[in-house]
């Protein structure tokens, strides 16, 4: 179980994407909805 979560947050805070532009999922993410908060505002 426990190596299981590892992959999981390795993959989604540390592997860069190259579809992603380089970058995490999670960083992805994040640059995503603060482009959508601004676009909103």
């Amino acid at each position: 179980m426990d190596a299981v979560l590892n992959w999981i947050a390795f993959y989604n805070h540390s592997r860069l994407h190259s579809s992603l532009g380089y970058l995490s999922p999670m960083q992805f993410e994040t640059r995503w909805y603060e482009a959508q908060r601004k676009k909103a505002a």
